[in-house]
């Protein structure tokens, strides 16, 4: 929670505090935007680089309030407690999360360890599901009981989050991030900042807003290369972990983002028509140590009225890195006429010495259902936390070893299997293809990138789905829930609408056409079984 905080915590400061920067006035003074601009490429985290080296901190989070028709549903939450302690050694590159819960009278220990590559369990974790029941083993061979004390999951993705330390520790944010946050306050138009004596203001209204809109949509066509240069260093593990060349992608976000048509001020207009711009001022003080604020209240509606809502959001912060206070709120409401009206109220306070910090919170939810006027659900949280620099944590982060520990995806199955590549199979061959018991003529192949590919038509008529070829290059396939468009030699496709991604592209081969078979374990819920010379595949 301490962690999750920090983040939450650091990601409000950035909005802040990267416009706060305080620059010498040359020859030509330069304007408001300019101000903000230079002092995001400049921009400091202003903390202490000990809370992301070796630090500590422990908080402790009650239900104050559960009422509501859920409580009869899932009992009463009144009262519950989680305490927690939270531990990290950049060094060991590990992280320790532990709990102490108490549960509608259920108590449970246990540990979550992060440690390079590796997300380690205890067993207590799945316990603590099971008492809300989650039970993870239950189409598993072994039973908890059975399972060794630690599991773990390895996953590179998860060393990102170390070298995102190493930025912080540097006072800086990763770079892409920083430009990201340039290119957007590069689209707001000149006239929405103001310099006085004592301070910057940037402030949008509804006419803004659509400039804005119209500013950044033109940008991301006239800088294409740019934008898909910052979209795929923020997400580069992600696509390596999905096979996918993060060059290449750069080049076809680029080329897709050039060839974009810029809708009009008029169409922008009439979809912004939906949210009202009530107030959106942020404030910072050209006197170092001054208070920085920023305020947003939206509201929206549905053009028939059948719906409404509103954000709000407020910052205020005040002092030094060595004395830092301040203040964050975020509320949001959703109200429809034939549904449910939502509230939700999140408020925070915290504070920020050069080696202490400190946080209490409350949470607020409410929800009742419009058509019966019934309260669904009254909520309240309080949570607290201090963590401190501690500079002689050594973490006792446990050894694994073949008795103590398994694979969490070796215990707990998944259905089907996410992707099957050439080098899984010691000679890599054709597999004879068995459909929901049903022997195919037809045979698997392989794919540009390694991976094993079948023949469309047949595998998915025989798991019952009607596929329909449409010219030039596009493949439907049709169920009474689903409706998916898949592209010759395109990693993109549809589901009812929705865009997602291939790691291996459709293709052509002897006349047919091939599909990933990671495709079909995702989107058409089958499981594989491969056992050579045969592929499996059942639904």
């Amino acid at each position: 929670m301490i962690l999750k905080g920090r983040v939450l915590l650091a990601a409000l400061l950035t909005l802040v505090f990267c416009l706060t920067a305080v620059f010498p006035v040359a020859a030509v003074q330069p304007t408001a935007k300019d101000l903000v601009l230079v002092a995001i490429k400049n921009f400091d985290l202003g903390m202490n680089k000990g809370f992301y080296q070796k630090s500590q901190g422990e908080g402790t989070l009650e239900v104050t309030r559960f009422d509501g028709s859920l409580k009869e549903v899932t009992g009463d939450y009144s009262g519950s407690t989680i305490k927690y302690l939270v531990q990290m050694d950049d060094a060991q590159k590990a992280m320790k999360f532990s709990y102490d819960t108490a549960i509608k009278g259920m108590t449970h220990e246990g540990a979550i360890y992060l440690q390079d590559d590796k997300l380690i369990l205890t067993k207590d974790v799945f316990l603590l599901l099971q008492d809300f029941g989650v039970d993870a083993f239950a189409n598993s061979s072994v039973s908890l009981t059975e399972a060794p004390e630690y599991m773990y999951l390895a996953n590179p993705q998860l060393e990102a989050i170390w070298e995102q330390m190493s930025s912080y520790q540097n006072g800086k944010l990763p770079a892409e991030y920083t430009e990201m946050l340039a290119f957007l306050v590069e689209a707001i138009p000149d006239e929405c900042f103001s310099l006085s004596t004592s301070k910057v203001t940037m402030q949008l209204d509804q006419d803004n807003l659509v400039n804005t809109i119209v500013n950044l949509l033109t940008k991301m066509t006239n800088e294409s290369e740019k934008v898909a240069e910052i979209m795929v260093n923020t997400n580069t593990y992600s696509y390596e972990q999905m096979g996918m060349d993060p060059e290449e992608m750069k080049r076809e976000i680029a080329a897709g983002l050039a060839s974009m048509t810029v809708p009009t001020r008029e169409e922008i207009q009439a979809v912004t028509s939906l949210i009202e711009v009530n107030d959106f001022t942020f404030e910072y003080s050209l006197i170092p140590g001054g208070s920085k604020t920023l305020n947003v209240d939206l509201g929206f509606k549905a053009p028939d009225g059948s719906v409404e809502g509103a954000l709000g959001i407020g910052v205020d912060v005040a002092g030094k890195s060595d004395n830092l206070e301040g203040s964050y709120r975020l509320a949001g409401q959703f109200n429809a006429a034939n549904g449910p009206q939502v509230d939700v109220d999140y408020e925070s306070q915290f504070s920020y010495t050069d080696t202490v910090a400190d946080s209490d919170s409350n949470v607020n939810v409410n929800v009742k259902d419009n058509t019966t006027e019934k309260l669904m659900l009254d909520l309240g949280l309080v949570s607290d936390s201090v963590s401190e620099i501690n500079t002689s944590l050594i973490l006792d982060v446990p050894e694994l070893t073949a008795d103590n520990s398994a694979d969490i995806t070796e215990l707990i199955p998944t259905t089907g299997t996410s992707v099957i590549n050439v080098e899984q199979a010691a000679e890599p061959k054709n597999f004879n293809l068995v459909v929901n018991g049903v022997a195919l003529e037809t045979k698997s192949g392989f794919g540009k990138q390694g991976e094993i590919v079948v023949p469309a038509r047949a595998v998915l008529e025989q798991l019952g789905y009607q596929v329909e070829w449409v010219q030039p290059n596009e493949i439907q396939v049709l169920s009474d829930e689903q409706t998916i468009s898949l592209f010759i030699d395109q990693n993109s496709y549809t589901v009812n609408g929705a865009e997602k991604t291939l790691n291996e592209a459709p293709g052509l081969e002897t006349g047919m056409t091939m599909i990933p078979l990671s495709f079909i374990t995702a989107e058409l819920n089958a499981a594989i079984d491969l056992a050579a010379p045969n592929l499996v595949i059942t639904n």
